[in-house]
């Protein structure tokens, strides 16, 4: 009986021990993603800063290029960051109706497909009640079955498109690298657009590779940034590399003009 009763408690204490070796080794690792996601926020935010200046600096040739991808090292880590002018993307909530065909005719759709969904985006965030022809209202909605109606407001983020009559997922891949809610503009400045836009708008596209080949497309000759680019949205992605791979981020910011204050975070988030 002795002999069963030490069995017993030598099996208890192995379980116990495994037991202790678990929940150590969860601890470790919630530990060690929580230092890592730290340390990626630090990083993060040390970026964001690094691109501010540079897009800030008052001499030409030290500025930040964009739409290319910058590696540096920061902290010990490996981080890359590509920026982008959002005033070079269509405007989701200020683009007028020909630019919009182009691009929805760009990925895919025909002239008469276009135009249907060019006036259900139209009707989204237009706050008119009446719908266009080919349009959709709340009245619409409910009939195909849907539990929402159109915001009759701006789009506050590109991932609302997906809730539009009409606009699936795989043509909103297609076009969502082109668009923006930043800009504010109802024009596209095209030195400064990624190749969607230019692809859609192919009468831009000979005279922006002429000036990129020329390297002209730059904010030289601006004066003072600080007052030049105030109220211009960018884009921002930044990949910081980890043992197990890259951990993303990415978001949008808006220079303000003012030095205390350079620059307001508009959207921020991991990917």
């Amino acid at each position: 009986m002795a002999i069963v009763s030490t069995l017993w408690s030598l099996a208890l204490l192995g379980a116990i021990a495994i037991s202790l070796c678990f929940t150590g080794n969860v601890s470790y690792r919630l530990a060690q993603n929580s230092f890592h996601a730290a340390t990626d926020e630090a990083l993060t935010e040390a970026t964001i800063n690094r691109a501010v200046l540079a897009l800030l600096d008052p001499r030409p040739d030290h500025r930040l290029a964009l739409n290319t991808t910058s590696r540096f090292t920061l902290g010990g880590a490996s981080v890359d960051i590509r920026v982008q002018d959002e005033l070079g993307k269509v405007d989701i909530n200020q683009v007028d109706a020909p630019i919009l065909i182009a691009l929805l005719q760009w990925a895919g759709l025909d002239g008469v497909s276009a135009s249907a969904l060019l006036d259900k985006i139209l009707d989204w965030r237009d706050r008119n009640p009446l719908k266009r022809i080919n349009g959709a209202k709340a009245d619409e909605y409910r009939a195909a079955g849907y539990d929402y109606a159109p915001r009759n407001g701006p789009f506050q983020s590109l991932d609302e498109l997906l809730l539009v009559m009409g606009v699936t997922p795989d043509l909103y891949r297609k076009i969502v690298p082109a668009l923006t809610v930043y800009s504010g503009r109802p024009f596209v400045d095209p030195q400064f657009s990624p190749p969607e836009v230019l692809a859609a708008l192919p009468s831009l596209a000979n005279a922006v590779a002429a000036q990129r080949a020329a390297g002209t497309a730059s904010y030289g000759g601006i004066g003072d940034p600080m007052l030049a680019l105030k109220g211009r949205a960018f884009s921002i992605d930044v990949g910081i590399a980890r043992p197990n791979g890259v951990a993303h981020h990415h978001g949008a910011i808006r220079l303000t003009g003012n030095p205390n204050e350079p620059f307001w975070i508009l959207s921020w988030q991991r990917s």
